[in-house]
């Protein structure tokens, strides 16, 4: 089984999944944390294909790792932390 792993973007956006986003670096538990504590704006996303997750203004138009466009749902925080297996 591939793992998926945490990318942040010099935006502050987190994803969290097999294949990440262009122009997203790795980053850490800590980083998602910080997000959840304070979205500034942003808001939870899953991808309804692959439980991809995304933390964001928008969602991205084509999942990284499964490419189905427009798969994102909004999520409320329970569900973003029972999907986050890291």
């Amino acid at each position: 089984m591939v793992e998926k792993k945490v990318t942040k973007s010099e935006k502050g956006e987190i994803h969290f999944g097999i294949e990440s986003l262009e122009g997203f670096e790795p980053a850490t538990n800590n980083d998602i944390e910080n997000v959840l504590k304070d979205l500034g704006g942003m808001k939870r996303w899953r991808c309804t294909v692959c439980n991809d997750l995304h933390i964001g203004v928008g969602f991205p138009k084509e999942c990284p790792t499964c490419h189905t466009k427009d798969a994102y749902v909004e999520i409320d925080v329970k569900e973003f932390r029972s999907v986050l297996v890291v």
